[in-house]
């Protein structure tokens, strides 16, 4: 599987659809993740769809966008010599683990408004305007904060991400600030105008997506491997790469920082790991190099089989 997706044929992608369905055919039949009468998307609410299930299936197509939005992300800044189409593999191998995968929600939307943001932010150089991104760019990722609120700590990240490419520049970090507050700040004023109160139910709603603590704990460790992997093989590649491919990976290794932070505060606090999905896409951008490398290439199919094998069967295991 791995050999076609790491080619230059675009016509790989004509597998993803496959892919998801056998997924979400494999959930239905089980019923491992709930599929809940109603929709979390953050501020904005909490709605019940009870007599309209084809919302469900909503997911599938954000998860094929997402995944090809990032793997277009990942072509058309040449993070490698030659087109790949992995990082679209890994993504949905990846997010096979998570709820939202199978049910729409804003952590999902939240992925979505991330990649675009980044699409802004790697467009930034170092001798031309960037007021105009750092606007765009921050305030994509203050819409995916109102629709996942644990993305407000990428706030003061925002800052890092914008001068890991530029000097810092007063004005475009002004201008950053208030393009990411600008929706946060509306939806403060939503809740508060429709809700009167601050209900963190964003928060709570994850106690519906408890996994099994085998499941849990062997996807998680499992992970860990594949990113300690991951940095190993990007750190030989980085020291040969070119100072634009360097700033590019900060800005990821920032977000996939992010990920791990809040990632693991609800791992180790409600033992689940929804949020752990945002260190899903930095890693989706540095797992190809395990196989593009070929010291690591064995381990690295390795550990890509054994996600995707125990992907399947954790919806047997009871």
């Amino acid at each position: 599987m791995t050999r076609i997706f790491l080619g230059n044929q675009i016509y790989v992608l004509l597998l993803l659809p496959l892919l998801l369905g056998g997924y979400v055919a494999l959930n239905e039949f089980t019923g491992y993740f709930e599929i809940l009468p109603e929709i979390n998307l953050g501020f904005w609410g909490t709605y019940f769809i009870e007599n309209h299930f084809w919302i469900n299936y909503l997911s599938l197509g954000l998860i094929l966008v997402n995944a090809i939005l990032a793997n277009f992300l990942f072509n058309s800044n040449e993070f490698y010599e030659r087109n790949s189409y992995i990082i679209s593999l890994l993504y949905i191998v990846f997010m096979s683990y998570f709820h939202s995968f199978y049910q729409i929600d804003g952590v999902l939307i939240s992925h979505t408004l991330l990649i675009f943001c980044l699409f802004l932010f790697f467009r930034l150089q170092n001798n031309s305007d960037g007021r105009k991104i750092a606007f765009n760019g921050s305030f994509l990722l203050g819409v995916a904060a109102t629709f996942n609120p644990p993305f407000l700590l990428f706030f003061p990240i925002v800052w890092f991400m914008i001068t890991r490419i530029r000097p810092f520049v007063f004005r475009e970090i002004t201008l950053a600030s208030i393009g990411f507050l600008l929706p946060v700040g509306y939806a403060f004023a939503f809740v508060f105008y429709f809700f009167k109160d601050l209900h963190w139910n964003w928060y709570k709603l994850s106690e519906n997506f408890l996994q099994i603590n085998t499941v849990l704990g062997s996807t998680v460790t499992i992970l860990i491997f594949i990113g300690l992997l991951s940095l190993l093989t990007l750190s030989y590649k980085t020291s040969k790469s070119s100072l634009r491919f360097k700033k590019l990976l900060a800005i990821l290794k920032l977000v996939l920082l992010v990920g791990v932070i809040i990632g693991f505060y609800e791992y180790f606090h409600d033992r689940n790991f929804e949020w752990l999905s945002l260190a899903i896409l930095p890693l989706c951008f540095f797992y190809p190099f395990a196989f593009f490398n070929k010291s690591s290439l064995l381990l690295a199919k390795l550990l890509f089989y054994t996600l995707f094998i125990f992907s399947l069967a954790k919806f047997f295991i009871k």
